[in-house]
């Protein structure tokens, strides 16, 4: 008796594991798609004390979907001159890049011991 219980058990773990698997599948494939039909991107992916990349280049006059991951800690994001801010509450805004120049990218929120030195640059060509 206990062996089937054991085995029921078992199989239900299973069951549930495979739907937590494909839910996540699904909803990264529902992002993807949103992502495709919003137009050109530009994303700002946050760790821990440092953005993806050390610097991000757009072209003057774009039109883009700017967002914010935060793939690691809690993060907010603003672009000095630009007025753009992000956070977890507002992780994506479309904002048209109308002045060349090269604009400070810093963490808005304190993050932790390496929250200063949280900065990346943002160049408009």
């Amino acid at each position: 008796m206990q062996k089937w219980i054991m085995f029921s058990l078992f199989i239900i773990a299973c069951l549930l594991g495979t739907g937590v698997l494909f839910q996540n599948i699904a909803a990264r494939q529902a992002e993807m798609a949103h992502e495709a039909a919003a137009g050109p991107t530009l994303k700002f992916v946050a760790t821990n004390y440092q953005f993806d990349k050390p610097e991000y280049t757009v072209k003057a006059g774009e039109k883009m979907t700017v967002s914010l991951q935060n793939k690691e800690g809690l993060h907010a994001l603003e672009i000095v001159g630009l007025g753009v801010k992000l956070d977890n509450n507002t992780k994506s805004v479309e904002f048209t890049f109308d002045k060349p120049g090269t604009y400070e990218v810093h963490c808005a929120l304190p993050c932790g011991p390496g929250h200063a030195e949280m900065k990346t640059k943002l160049i408009v060509q």
